[in-house]
């Protein structure tokens, strides 16, 4: 799940106003539950591609989105390794997580006949890591994801953008804050390429959304076309996290290809589920 929700993260990092029609480096804050100073970190988008160096909290992963090829590749500098992420990969990962859905909805079934005292015992010995709640949660239906308003516009690095939350039935999940074309005066090759990860996010998501759910993951599926602009802002607010990422600035200048290339001699290794 955390991959996917960096994805998203990708997004919600990727807009300020530009002058000139020149590459963009943008540095955003990126503050985590368990962290109280906000980290800066930077991304680069050029030529269809989206760059996002050190994306959620792991220094040692980059993220390239390719709007070309609808993939996008984790970077594994520690490993010297790339991985893609697509819908064929996606589909693959599902067939492999099926062989063990019986499984998973047999214990979901026993977690949710577990008195109110056994499951605070059980949670005690398992810690926060693995919820039993989430678990239990598996063998209901999922509610529907919605996008709902959240007040009034605001403006974030000097942008005008309006506020709204992802729903899942009535518990909100988390807030982002959209502007619109107009607001962000960046590039019509740029915007595109924006959608174009949004577009990905969701199909990604469609095709993970029942199997994870089957392991206490919740991957909210967001249709672009309810989405009136693109993410600046985002927060999470479910009960795990509470972390969020905003625009701090951006400097426009050209790029060398070469920064958004993919490392030369990494090897190449499947994308793994839960990775």
């Amino acid at each position: 799940m955390c991959r996917i929700v960096a994805v998203l993260a990708m997004v919600a990092m990727v807009v300020m106003p530009a002058k000139v029609r020149a590459d963009a480096v943008l540095e955003f804050s990126a503050k985590g539950a368990a962290k109280a100073v906000a980290e800066v970190q930077s991304m680069t988008v050029k030529d269809g591609r989206i760059l996002v160096r050190g994306s959620g909290g792991s220094r040692h992963l980059d993220y390239l989105f390719d709007r070309w090829v609808q993939t996008v590749t984790v970077i594994d500098h520690r490993k010297h390794t790339v991985s893609v992420i697509d819908e064929a990969q996606v589909d693959r990962l599902n067939q492999q997580a099926s062989a063990v859905q019986p499984l998973a909805q047999g214990l979901a079934e026993q977690v949710a006949k577990l008195s109110p005292a056994e499951r605070k015992k059980w949670q005690e010995l398992l810690g926060e890591s693995i919820s039993l709640d989430k678990i239990a949660q598996a063998v209901e239906p999922p509610a529907a994801i919605t996008l709902a308003p959240a007040g009034r516009d605001k403006e974030v690095s000097g942008m005008r953008c309006k506020p709204m939350r992802i729903m899942q039935g009535a518990e909100a999940m988390a807030e982002l804050c959209l502007a619109d074309h107009a607001a962000i005066r960046i590039p019509d090759s740029d915007y595109a390429t924006i959608r174009a990860l949004l577009a990905l996010y969701e199909r990604l998501a469609r095709r993970s959304q029942r199997v994870a759910k089957q392991f206490g993951v919740v991957i909210p599926v967001i249709a672009v076309k309810d989405m009136a602009g693109v993410p600046i802002e985002l927060r999470d607010l479910s009960r795990e996290g509470s972390g969020s990422v905003a625009l701090r600035r951006v400097v426009t200048a050209p790029v060398p290809p070469e920064m958004i290339e993919l490392p030369a001699g990494y090897a190449s290794e499947p994308f793994a589920l839960w990775q």
